[in-house]
């Protein structure tokens, strides 16, 4: 599998327990959506690294997760702060105009008159909506993500056409 379809749906903070569990930070709602048999991924050292899930559960803010493969505290100690992946495949599919932050970082952002800002290399969650944050020309652009500032986002030409509010032009 290509890295590039690996997508990090969460963060080992540490083993649990003796047997090989794992708590791990999630980074959405994916583990939500998994299953024991769903194949999971790590990166150590450049190298792809799958598990089988065996278990999961809800822990305050956290999940206990195991893999078929760790079955001791060492193995488990060995993963802590590393991500965790999943295919991206294996994402649930959003509503029209939707999307996942890792398909927004990276789109070249430009207004509706075609001026190019920078490229979007964050995406910041309020509580009231999300944030994007583009880089470009040596400055730094908040963006709200709204109706009426978001125009279009065309993940297929990669990029994503604003409307800026007054103040919030360079």
């Amino acid at each position: 599998m290509d890295k590039s379809l690996l997508v990090a749906i969460g963060k080992v903070t540490k083993a649990h327990g003796v047997r090989g569990a794992l708590k791990v930070f999630p980074y959405g709602e994916t583990f939500d959506e998994l299953d024991a048999g769903d194949k999971l991924f790590s990166m150590e050292s450049g190298e792809q690294r799958q598990f089988t899930l065996a278990s999961l559960r809800a822990q305050n803010r956290v999940w206990i997760v195991e893999f078929e493969e760790i079955s001791g505290r060492d193995q488990a100690e060995a993963l802590t702060g590393k991500e965790i992946f999943i295919d991206s495949e294996r994402l649930p599919r959003l509503p029209q105009g939707e999307y996942y932050h890792f398909q927004l970082i990276g789109l070249s952002v430009e207004t509706k008159e075609g001026r190019p800002l920078g490229t979007l290399n964050a995406v910041l969650e309020t509580r009231s909506n999300d944030v994007y944050v583009v880089e470009g020309g040596g400055k730094e652009v908040l963006i709200p993500a709204i109706e009426g500032v978001v125009s279009e986002v065309d993940l297929p030409n990669g990029k994503v056409i604003v409307d800026l509010p007054e103040g919030l032009e360079s």
